[in-house]
């Protein structure tokens, strides 16, 4: 694969430089990976010297893994998640590797900084235990320091509250200790302002999915939208409304059938993709309220873009969400799309009156009146979903990889000073 250019312009020439970089991330994932391997084809083509090794935490997304809360085994494609770059695993002391700050205990991570001399680590995240000890361990061997994370602000973070305190504190210490800080939206560059990261520090690494392969799968099922609709019942004509995440109180499911119970409803179905706890409630209301859905369960990367192919708006509706891929996924198959104002990246990916709305949480009212105004204006739905598909466009591995060389060449900059 060809790497595009990235974004941002170097103004340092890396191909004269040999520098090591180690990126600590806490196992491989669907939509970080690509990163690392657009990355190493980057520099592969541009003759940069810079040599970067992953090291991985754990090796939980390569192994059969049951999610309790959408009763699913999920079977990781290893092949795509590990071609294309170097990367090592880390031994992990955890008793239980699936969540928690403990899911992480990588000791090792401090020979690898001293054994393999990494003048640079990114880091991902502040959840687990090891990215704290690769921040002590860059600082003992005079490494410089990279983040990245994803968090947006909840509305709690200026409360009194110990917790909160105690919070503030570490963060911005950590966020002090950091030579660049990588952001992945607005929403998440409002939440590292608020711990006080200076803006000189801030570099872009927007939230991604693979658009090029998501183009793909469109134009691949487009000629059999109609066949797949009639194959899971839904009427040719109906507005397919979409709503691909787990069903759980966080991500509000039952929003989306409160309003459709308030509107007419007869020439609109509901796609629920995935699968969860709720999920009995959604099923019950749809049926007591005579509200054509459809739930198709948990379905993969390899196996979703079917059901995108055959729908027409997108809603993200989650009262806590800091980047939501799928909404990504969505505008790549031309969906304009409904997105709560908490939703990290609600304000960069969808703009009011030209492919979407944003609406407060919680406001049924609102989200019944935009779901009624798109059935009732079919032209208007398609051609916001196109403005969809240009604003998505910017939003790609080859803008992350810039984000990447750019932190790294500001520190280069800073030290060199």
């Amino acid at each position: 694969m060809q790497a595009a250019a990235p974004q941002q312009k170097l103004r340092i020439d890396l191909t004269m430089i040999q520098n090591k970089l180690a990126i600590y991330a806490i196992h491989p994932i669907m939509y970080q990976t690509p990163i690392f391997q657009e990355l190493e084809t980057y520099i592969n083509n541009n003759n940069i010297n810079l040599d970067f090794t992953v090291l991985y935490g754990d090796d939980l997304s390569l192994r059969d893994v049951y999610f309790k809360e959408i009763n699913v085994s999920f079977k990781p494609d290893v092949p795509f998640l590990m071609n294309g770059y170097k990367y090592k695993f880390l031994k992990n002391y955890s008793n239980d590797s699936r969540f928690g700050f403990f899911s992480r205990i990588n000791p090792s991570i401090f020979n690898e900084l001293k054994n393999d001399k990494y003048n640079v680590i990114l880091i991902h995240g502040y959840e687990s235990m090891t990215a704290w000890l690769a921040l002590f361990a860059a600082k003992i061997n005079k490494s410089k320091i990279i983040w990245r994370g994803e968090s947006v602000l909840k509305g709690v973070e200026s409360n009194y509250s110990i917790k909160q305190r105690l919070k503030r504190l570490a963060l911005k210490t950590l966020f002090k200790f950091c030579d660049a800080v990588m952001y992945s939206c607005s929403g998440n560059k409002e939440y590292l302002e608020f711990y006080g990261v200076p803006d000189n520090k801030l570099f872009f690494i927007p939230c991604a999915v693979n658009n090029a392969f998501f183009q793909n799968e469109k134009n691949k099922y487009f000629a059999k939208k109609d066949d797949i609709r009639f194959d899971l019942g839904i009427d040719k004509n109906d507005m397919v409304v979409l709503f691909s995440a787990r069903f759980t109180n966080r991500k509000r499911p039952l929003d989306l059938l409160n309003a459709l119970s308030k509107i007419k409803n007869s020439d609109i179905t509901v796609l629920f993709v995935g699968d969860g706890l709720e999920r009995p409630k959604m099923e019950e209301f749809a049926k007591k309220n005579n509200i054509k859905a459809v739930f198709t369960g948990f379905k993969n990367q390899n196996e979703i873009s079917k059901y995108y192919s055959i729908s027409d708006l997108d809603i993200v509706i989650s009262d806590y969400d800091p980047s939501p891929k799928s909404m990504n996924e969505a505008m790549n198959f031309g969906m304009p799309v409904i997105v709560t104002d908490v939703v990290g990246t609600a304000y960069d990916l969808v703009k009011d009156n030209q492919n979407g709305y944003i609406i407060k949480v919680g406001d049924i009212n609102a989200l019944a009146d935009k779901l009624d105004f798109f059935n009732k204006n079919r032209v208007l739905l398609k051609e916001m979903g196109q403005e969809s598909l240009k604003i998505i466009e910017k939003w790609n591995y080859q803008n992350d990889v810039g984000g990447i060389l750019a932190a790294y060449e500001y520190i280069l900059e800073t030290d060199s000073q």
